[in-house]
């Protein structure tokens, strides 16, 4: 009898354990009850743009670092060229030919994002205006004076961070798409005296001279006869090989030439733009060119020069200094150059 009684005890027991463990793997809601491994599937990661109250390293306790300054994201390099104010915004130009095709995408943008307040003929008497929501803008259409003399900078400044009621579109639009949309609203304003590019014109990728005036929309500042000393130091900064993120020690007397003139005139500020040549084909090497300006801007950095006076960009292949043809012409064209803006 003691015998089975102690056998019925163990499978008592056993099946107490069993209920318990179905109990205890039972999930629901929040509860993901007991799991084996469970880091094995259980992300431990925050989610992107939260807060919580025991980040105390992170600002407002975001889960997300903040970016080191100067970190563009891949594929905007074109936004960090637009930064000044409204008013220093008069010396940008627009490097987008005004063809056909381009004036099209412009008004194509244009009726996405725009005419909602501006109308479909830039009347100011779009669906938000007339709802009483918004009022219109102080000046009547862009057919007004107003519009047709107003610089293309600032235009784009505008469109870029907003201005009075408007809203920023620089988080919507793309730089390239900005400046069309530019195009169109000339279209609009001049009506019959806009005058159209050929169909075929290359966009501003031409590669400054010594008496260029502009380069990406900038006007260039005029620094004489120091363009060509300073021009002449950067066509002697070599890259070694694929170390792509090391230039050649020969090259440090020459990048510091540059930076002893930029400690001189503090008033100017650098677009350092990189360029490969056109057979760079290896996975990669379409930033490379971005890669070693911002190099470049690193060691200029180190010599003392202010951060927000260096602005890299990377042009690719795609301003070719001489042809490719030969192994020479190749090596000239994988170059780092350096055009100053006030």
């Amino acid at each position: 009898m003691q015998f089975l009684q102690n056998r019925k005890n163990k499978i008592n027991g056993l099946l107490l354990i069993a209920a318990s463990t179905l109990v205890g793997c039972s999930a629901g809601g929040n509860k993901t009850g007991y799991e084996y491994a469970p880091n094995m599937y259980e992300s431990e990661a925050y989610e992107a743009y939260t807060q919580t109250g025991y980040m105390k390293y992170n600002p407002n306790g975001m889960t997300m670092r903040t970016p080191v300054n100067g970190t563009v994201a891949n594929g905007q390099m074109g936004y960090t060229m637009y930064t000044e104010g409204y008013e220093a915004s008069v010396a940008w130009r627009n490097p987008i030919a005004p063809t056909e095709a381009n004036v099209a995408e412009g008004m194509r943008l244009y009726n996405i994002q725009c005419q909602h307040c501006h109308g479909k003929k830039g009347k100011n008497d779009g669906g938000v205006i007339k709802s009483g929501q918004y009022p219109p803008p102080p000046w009547d259409g862009y057919q007004s004076n107003d519009i047709k003399n107003l610089p293309d900078g600032k235009a784009f400044h505008s469109i870029t961070y907003g201005k009075g009621n408007m809203g920023a579109h620089g988080n919507v639009l793309t730089p390239e798409e900005r400046w069309k949309v530019l195009h169109y609203v000339r279209s609009l304003s001049l009506g019959d005296a806009f005058v159209y590019a050929a169909e075929g014109t290359e966009d501003n990728k031409d590669v400054v001279s010594m008496d260029a005036k502009s380069f990406d929309g900038f006007e260039l500042a005029d620094i004489g006869a120091d363009l060509e000393t300073i021009n002449g130091a950067m066509r002697n900064v070599k890259f070694n090989g694929l170390a792509y993120k090391k230039f050649e020690d020969s090259s440090i007397p020459h990048i510091d030439k540059v930076a002893a003139y930029m400690k001189e005139h503090p008033e100017l500020k650098a677009m350092v733009v990189g360029h490969v040549a056109s057979d760079a084909n290896i996975p990669g090497f379409g930033e490379l060119s971005l890669i070693r300006a911002k190099t470049v801007c690193d060691y200029l950095e180190s010599k003392g020069i202010s951060r927000d006076r260096l602005s890299p960009k990377g042009k690719g292949s795609s301003m070719p200094a001489v042809s490719n043809d030969t192994k020479d012409g190749k090596e000239t064209n994988r170059r780092v150059e350096i055009y100053f803006i006030k």
